[in-house]
């Protein structure tokens, strides 16, 4: 319970850097991850009043997307919104768009309006992003400290009386010193040093399991990945098991989205398509090349 409450009122108001360097790492994942997220889809032949990105960010966030046109402004809009009064198929009849600015709010039936859903549980993508940025981090956070420990791997117990002495050798030590004197003060035979015994391949294994975790992020997000690296080869039937589950996930979202598009194209009478970004793969591929160190 004291854990809770330090970690969730007081640690968030305190400076401490430690905390602060895995905050940062995870800010970086969550975006990363969400720009390769927001980046999946590829919409051709929207209405130029709507935003393929505020729509995939929409969708990302909040799994709703509220397609309609708009008497007011006379143009389509693709905008935030509720949905409300289902059917017997569980799918809305009423819906909101959320008001911004100076956008007022507006509720329509289901004859003005087509929703489009981030996939069929109609549930945001964020926790998938969330969840494996955070673990990146920690992974991140322990080789960082690990690393540091194979550079400082000896924990020294020294006279009080020797302390500032042997701090000013080690700065020097961490400056990288040519040279260093020492002092009558600091007496070797007062001093007693321990391993702390880091196993020297603990972070080639921590690069090996994150460039795994990685992989798994992106299968989750149905973007094309495979190990690659030579001490793991993947044999013909594990590549095929790789490229089968990422098109499943692939067509988890891609096939809400296609469904939408063709209720655009029908009630509107508009040319609407979307597929997937073949560059959203590349640029994965290319993040997860930056991961490894081997």
């Amino acid at each position: 319970m004291a854990d809770e409450v330090y970690n969730g009122i007081y640690a968030p108001f305190m400076n401490n850097p430690k905390r602060n360097r895995k905050v940062t790492l995870e800010r970086m994942y969550l975006r990363v991850l969400t720009e390769l997220s927001v980046n999946r889809f590829k919409w051709v032949g929207l209405p130029n009043t709507v935003d393929p990105r505020y729509l995939e960010m929409t969708l990302f966030y909040r799994a709703l997307s509220l397609f309609y046109w708009d008497r007011d402004y006379g143009r389509y809009l693709a905008v935030q919104g509720t949905a409300t009064n289902p059917n017997m198929y569980d799918n809305p009849t009423r819906f909101t768009t959320m008001g911004l600015g100076k956008y007022r709010s507006k509720t329509m039936n289901n004859d003005n309006v087509v929703p489009i859903w981030s996939n069929y549980m109609r549930i945001p993508d964020h926790d998938i992003v969330y969840i494996y940025a955070t673990k990146l981090a920690e992974i991140d956070r322990t080789i960082e400290i690990n690393l540091f420990g194979m550079r400082y791997s000896h924990l020294v117990f020294v006279d009080e009386n020797q302390r500032l002495s042997y701090q000013n050798v080690l700065r020097q030590q961490q400056e990288g010193q040519p040279v260093i004197f020492g002092t009558n003060a600091l007496n070797p035979e007062n001093i007693q040093a321990f391993d702390v015994g880091i196993d020297k391949d603990i972070v080639l294994n921590l690069q090996i399991s994150k460039g795994k975790l990685w992989n798994e992020c992106m299968t989750l997000l149905g973007i094309k990945n495979a190990n690659e690296d030579k001490k793991e080869r993947m044999v013909v039937d594990e590549v095929n098991a790789n490229t089968d589950q990422v098109a499943s996930s692939r067509g988890v979202s891609l096939n809400a989205r296609t469904l939408a598009a063709e209720e655009i194209n029908r009630r509107f009478g508009l040319e609407v398509s979307v597929g997937w970004n073949e560059q959203a793969d590349n640029t994965a591929a290319e993040n997860l090349n930056t991961l490894k160190v081997f």
